[in-house]
């Protein structure tokens, strides 16, 4: 009976301990043997779920080697994992580490369970198919790296004490650091810390931060002055250089707490770090690692904004595809469909981060009832060949038209995030009507 390698019990035997070990054993006994048992228990699943599509026990088997060996030794293999899975299942980080290939034998383990097939019925299959499925995307959503943080900033005594957060996995544990000269750092664990404060005074001098921005300005006698600056265009650039950021929420890179001692001056900078003037009074601004600051942790002002809007560019592009459709048709029912399918790509793309594979099954839900409707109303319509043509155009410079000003913004122009998202829109808007115009004309002259 075909099937009968996935619901073999050695293949369910591997899903069982691949579930058990992820979600109960890893987070008891962290550690070498329970991270290289998810290694064995996935090379002896994956094949087996994997054959259901390719149907060559070989070719399944082989491909696995080669895929795992490729991601656990490379890192690009590693990278294009870490962003499959991540665009399956949210955030997700897929480590290389060649001692994971200690785990290839149990590709001939799984190789033996295709050898020796058990008789089951297909409601089995069914059964085990979704949790496999699931089991193996959820074994690669390790935790991901959070953006190191610099919150918080006081002065204790003659000592500048930043607070942090951020790291691998990003526990509930809350770093500071302490220094007296802005070179030497000490390491501190902290449960508590002061409120963050926006103006810090030392007799006759003060200094401010406005938050959010990456400035800090000196007062003396009642007069504001700006000492330490980075430009708004290039902090906009700097909160988006980070690929985790979107993940930490918001855009944490401007100031949002200040300190001042008789020697130095520190402003706490979200992602970016601190602004430290030292005793001479000369500004310097240091990034935030494992290690703590350093002027080589900063993010170069030149980094390229990054820019997440493949999303936004895959539902303009459909977008602008069906409403040529439409007027193409002049159908309702290419209406209701296109409108159908926008929605469920919409929400699977958009729900995707938090509710992983489900978003996506919903999403069809409604994409292929869409679609269907779409096909009946060009079916009923009969319209030229040629809007085939427009409607690949107009769904091509919609989707074009859209990614242009966040490519353009990330090397300069325009100067914010917000105003290539405002070209977009109007660039959109633009290229959707001459589609839908297109479309119409091409319906007419039939």
């Amino acid at each position: 009976m075909r099937h009968t390698w996935i619901g073999q019990p050695l293949t369910v035997l591997a899903l069982v301990v691949l579930v058990v070990n992820d979600h109960v054993l890893k987070a008891a006994w962290p550690g070498f043997v329970t991270g290289k048992l998810s290694d064995v228990a996935g090379l002896v699943l994956f094949p087996a779920l994997l054959d259901l599509v390719v149907r060559r026990a070989k070719v399944s088997i082989a491909v696995t080697g080669v895929g795992f060996t490729l991601v656990k030794t490379t890192a690009t293999g590693a990278w294009l994992a870490s962003e499959a899975w991540t665009a399956v299942w949210g955030p997700s980080r897929v480590l290389a580490d060649p001692t994971d290939l200690l785990a290839l034998p149990a590709l001939w383990v799984a190789w033996w369970a295709y050898r020796h097939p058990v008789s089951v019925h297909k409601a089995v299959v069914f059964l085990v198919v979704p949790p496999a499925v699931l089991a193996v995307a959820a074994t690669s959503a390790a935790p991901i790296d959070w953006p190191y943080e610099a919150h918080n900033v006081e002065s204790d005594g003659d000592e500048i004490v930043v607070h942090t957060s951020g790291g691998y996995g990003y526990g509930g544990d809350r770093i500071a650091y302490r220094t007296r000269d802005g070179v030497t750092w000490h390491k501190w664990i902290v449960l508590e810390e002061p409120e963050p404060v926006t103006r810090a005074c030392l007799t006759d001098v003060c200094y401010r931060i406005t938050p959010g921005r990456l400035r800090v300005d000196e007062g003396r006698d009642g007069r504001w002055t700006t000492v330490w600056q980075i430009p708004d265009k290039v902090r906009d650039r700097l909160a988006r250089s980070d690929p985790e950021i979107p993940y930490h929420g918001g855009e944490p890179v401007g100031a949002v707490s200040v300190a001042v001692t008789e020697r130095l001056v520190v402003a706490a900078n979200g992602t970016d770090g601190i602004a430290l003037r030292d005793a001479q009074g000369t500004w310097h601004r240091l990034g935030l690692g494992p290690d703590g600051f350093a002027a080589t942790l900063a993010a170069p002002l030149t980094t390229p904004g990054r820019y997440d809007v493949l999303d936004d560019v895959a539902v303009a592009a459909l977008a602008a595809a069906l409403l040529a459709v439409f007027t193409g048709t002049r159908h309702p029912l290419a209406l209701i469909g296109g409108a159908l399918m926008v929605a469920g790509l919409r929400f699977g793309l958009g729900m995707a981060e938090s509710w992983g594979p489900l978003a996506l099954v919903n999403g069809m839900l409604l994409w292929l009832p869409g679609g269907g409707l779409v096909a009946w109303g060009v079916t009923l319509a009969a319209p030229p060949a040629r809007l085939a043509a427009v409607t690949v155009a107009s769904g091509l410079l919609g989707g074009l038209v859209v990614l242009g000003p966040y490519a353009a913004w990330s090397h300069g122009w325009p100067d914010f995030y917000a105003q290539a998202g405002d070209l977009a829109r109007v660039a959109f808007i633009l290229i959707a009507t001459a589609g839908a115009v297109a479309g119409f004309l091409t319906s007419r002259s039939r």
